[in-house]
């Protein structure tokens, strides 16, 4: 029996299959003996499917008084269109229960320790005490120290462009989960949106490291970026030349190249208020393309159509592609 801080994916996604499958009344004698065993083989097991139970009791209260009466009726019909002789059972029973990692805000504990928060439509230009500018992301939550002579921001939830003023040679700092991030004056991109962190250099030059190696790193410059992550044990820049699309973000448009669907999809629920999930094999197929952020809905579709997936509508704020 492994010992786990906290559920690994692959445990989140069985017990949200494992919940789904009990709410729907659809458990077999076999599947009962499975799930006990499944439930008590790990300590991780146990953890995932309890946060499943909560999160699924914590949804089901708001999305009643939301919406009553068309949220049944859109999940009584999307279960019933995957009934469990079909191969996309699972991937619906998962949707249900993705639901709740989804529509439950994850971004209250987050936005109340930050400054300055965006909202989901917009791109927010902030200019800070030192004269330097920030060009925030939707949906993108920033804190700031510049007590003292300190120039430092913390990025806590999405992307932003930093524009920094020279000031005497004085340092300015940008922190991550992952990274840190120090310039003397320059431009540059840090994406902090979906597990890692990336940092783009459009002029200048920055020093990124991880919190582990602070005097460490690597250097950036013009046209280069690095990404690090938890799992990052060595950081290494790598040539991306034009940075243009990078940042077109900031001309409402995503344009990726070779990235997985779901990295993509979590970009683009930054620009949503509704939820969409990626579900299956799906999930790991690479697009390459440019999708506008003012048009979430019709991203999706050409998404699902660019890697032969399906997009079901399930409640008014839950879409999913499988």
């Amino acid at each position: 029996m492994q010992d786990h801080n906290g559920p690994t994916e692959q445990q989140k996604d069985q017990a949200a299959l494992w919940h789904a499958k009990r709410a729907g009344g659809s458990m077999s004698v076999a599947d009962e003996i499975a799930f006990d065993k499944w439930l008590n083989s790990d300590r991780g097991n146990r953890l995932a499917f309890d946060q499943m139970r909560v999160l699924w009791a914590q949804v089901e209260a708001p999305a009643r008084r939301a919406s009553k009466a068309q949220a049944k009726i859109g999940l009584l019909k999307f279960l019933a269109i995957f009934t469990p002789k079909r191969t996309v059972a699972a991937l619906a029973c998962a949707a249900t229960i993705a639901l709740g990692v989804f529509v439950i805000n994850p971004d209250i504990v987050v936005n109340a320790r930050a400054d300055i928060v965006s909202d989901n439509a917009t791109v927010t230009d902030v200019n800070l005490p030192d004269g330097s500018v920030v060009r925030l992301a939707a949906n993108s939550a920033l804190a700031t120290d510049f007590a003292s002579g300190h120039r430092v921001v913390k990025l806590l939830r999405g992307q932003a462009f930093f524009d920094v003023a020279h000031r005497h040679g004085d340092p300015f700092d940008v922190h991550t989960k992952d990274a840190n991030i120090r310039v003397v004056g320059t431009r540059f991109n840090v994406d902090y949106l979906s597990g890692s962190t990336i940092v783009a250099v459009q002029e200048g030059a920055v020093r990124v490291s991880s919190p582990a190696q602070m005097n460490d790193g690597v250097l950036l410059g013009p046209g280069q970026q690095v990404a690090i992550g938890n799992s990052t044990r060595k950081l290494e820049a790598t040539d991306i030349g034009d940075v243009t699309p990078v940042l077109s973000w900031m001309q409402g448009r995503l344009s990726v190249r070779n990235v997985r669907v779901d990295d993509l999809i979590t970009r683009l629920n930054n620009f949503s208020e509704s939820r969409v999930v990626v579900l299956g094999d799906v999930a790991n197929r690479t697009i390459s393309g440019s999708f506008p952020t003012t048009d979430v809905s019709g991203s999706v579709e050409t998404v699902a159509a660019a890697v032969d997936g399906t997009v079901v509508h399930t409640l008014p704020w839950l879409t999913v592609i499988y």
